[in-house]
């Protein structure tokens, strides 16, 4: 079975003001829009939609990651043999939504799709969404899971638990960060990327930092990692509802956490 996290979904009161930042600024491009107002687009591989408000659907910010496999039948065989206890739930299907959910151990919802989630292709162009990362409490479990129900990788195998743990399906990279009491009790900082539990923020690479900087509406609001040693290369990016990013050289998540 391959699986593939190719899905990210935002709540937000204006996912058209949303849309043309990534489009303008990140060179997404648009896949369809829904009746409700959502709006999801793409670099070419990966779906991000942008989902009007609605309670139903949880706090505004980021909602869930989305995992596309090409074999259903070896994802319920898994299930049955690493996690009987979860179950897959038929979801909405189409462009903004998988066609299942399962919660994660934790309970922290997780799209699935056997559709590729609408998107045209497996390349995708500069720059691209390389990234996601979730803040949870009981790392380990949660990596097992993702490891044994998806057939995930393990990344950066000796900075695993030091910072959090890191997977990949091969081209994007997973994060599992711990949450702030993990964190305070390992000495570390606590920073935005520890204090939202769930879907915390997600990353894009291009060729040249600077310049994509550069071309960024004089109002979005950004930062260098100086906590990193690549900082030169290495930004945080809030866009227009306040939803942070990471911004980075390419090829950065597979060489370097």
């Amino acid at each position: 079975m391959q699986a593939t996290i190719r899905y990210l979904a935002i709540v937000s009161d204006d996912p058209e003001r949303l849309a043309r930042f990534y489009t303008s600024s990140f060179g997404m491009q648009e896949l369809g829009r829904s009746s409700a107002g959502d709006v999801s687009v793409t670099d070419g591989a990966f779906n991000l939609s942008l989902l009007a408000y609605r309670p139903e659907l949880g706090p505004r910010g980021p909602r869930q990651i989305g995992i596309a496999v090409d074999d259903y039948a070896a994802l319920t065989d898994r299930l049955q043999r690493y996690a009987p206890h979860l179950a897959l739930r038929p979801d909405e299907g189409g462009l903004h939504h998988g066609d299942y959910c399962i919660a994660d151990p934790n309970g922290y919802a997780v799209s699935v799709s056997t559709h590729g989630f609408g998107v045209p292709g497996h390349a995708s162009k500069l720059p691209t969404i390389r990234h996601v990362a979730m803040c949870e409490p009981r790392g380990d479990v949660v990596a097992e899971f993702y490891l044994n129900v998806f057939g995930l990788e393990k990344a950066f195998p000796e900075m695993w638990r030091s910072t959090g743990r890191f997977l990949t399906d091969g081209t994007i990279n997973l994060a599992l960060l711990g949450d702030a009491e993990e964190t305070r009790a390992a000495g570390k900082e606590v920073t935005i990327d520890h204090a939202q539990l769930g879907v915390n923020h997600y990353g894009f690479e291009t060729p040249r930092v600077g310049d994509l900087i550069g071309q960024l509406p004089p109002e979005t609001r950004r930062e260098q990692r100086l906590d990193r040693r690549d900082a030169r290369d290495y930004y945080r990016i809030w866009d227009p509802d306040g939803n942070h990013f990471d911004l980075r050289v390419a090829g950065a998540w597979t060489a370097a956490a």
